[in-house]
């Protein structure tokens, strides 16, 4: 109920906000939610990512990259919106590779798509508790 009664007063703040990015990232916590691996996107990956996906789940490198990686425009990609849209998450949000996860993966939510504008913060903050938190926490503490 606290995020429904401080969210108005965080959209009034959103450029403030995006300024303290910093600030926003190092209070970050994943709370496990699952919501950003369930999010319509595509996750491309390298060949070491591959390599260490496919080593923690049992498989050879050539049998990961022909029965979970698809290439879109010549990228290699674990998961599109149509291809594996809940990645490796299992029934219970949990990622399945979460030691060997793609870069993407490990930066999240320190992506140029989300700090771009107000309205993208906005969508995300309400998206992920853990960004919510972390924005909340420092909207407290400035």
């Amino acid at each position: 109920m606290l995020h429904q009664v401080r969210m108005p007063l965080l959209y009034d703040k959103m450029c403030q906000m995006r300024t303290q990015k910093e600030g926003i990232l190092s209070r970050f916590r994943c709370t496990s939610s699952g919501n950003c691996c369930k999010a319509a996107g595509y996750v491309r990956v390298t060949l070491p990512d591959m390599a260490a996906m496919a080593d923690h789940l049992g498989m050879s490198l050539a049998e990961f990259q022909s029965t979970i990686v698809i290439r879109v425009n010549g990228w290699p990609m674990i998961s599109t919106p149509t291809h594996r849209p809940r990645c490796f998450l299992d029934e219970t949000n949990r990622c399945q590779v979460y030691a060997h996860r793609p870069l993407a993966c490990r930066t999240y939510p320190d992506w140029p798509e989300i700090w771009e504008s107000d309205e993208a913060l906005a969508e995300e903050i309400q998206k992920c508790p853990g960004l919510r938190a972390a924005v909340i926490e420092a909207e407290c503490t400035s």
